[in-house]
């Protein structure tokens, strides 16, 4: 079955609803490994819904791109006096964690680009 590219569209608003309520009513383990897992299907489908690159190069993109993240986050660079922004989007610590999140997020990511299929 063929889905119209706004099925990842809407799936992105979905799961940003989804991140925003957890950033918001969220505590704990839940806020940020339930965010990490997010911000990858988020990633990807975004990509998706904008027609960017195959299902492989997405996944694999949004892959490096979040270990090249958490790496950067090991140099402690971003410190506890930073902007918030800088925190909301690199972060500011290393956590093995994460890995694991972005591993989950990006199983997500692959089950939705098989449902997807090929977007017309």
């Amino acid at each position: 079955m063929r889905w119209p590219a706004v099925v990842p569209a809407v799936t992105s608003v979905v799961v940003l609803a989804g991140g925003l309520a957890l950033f918001k009513w969220g505590h704990g383990t839940l806020r940020g490994f339930g965010g990490d897992v997010l911000i990858v299907v988020l990633m990807v489908a975004g990509l998706a819904a904008l027609r960017l690159g195959t299902a492989r190069q997405r996944l694999v993109g949004v892959g490096i791109f979040a270990v090249g993240t958490e790496l950067f986050q090991g140099l402690g660079l971003v410190g506890k006096d930073s902007h918030w922004l800088l925190h909301l989007t690199l972060g500011s610590t290393f956590d093995p964690w994460d890995l694991v999140a972005y591993a989950l997020g990006l199983g997500v990511a692959a089950v939705l680009e098989r449902a997807w299929g090929p977007l017309a």
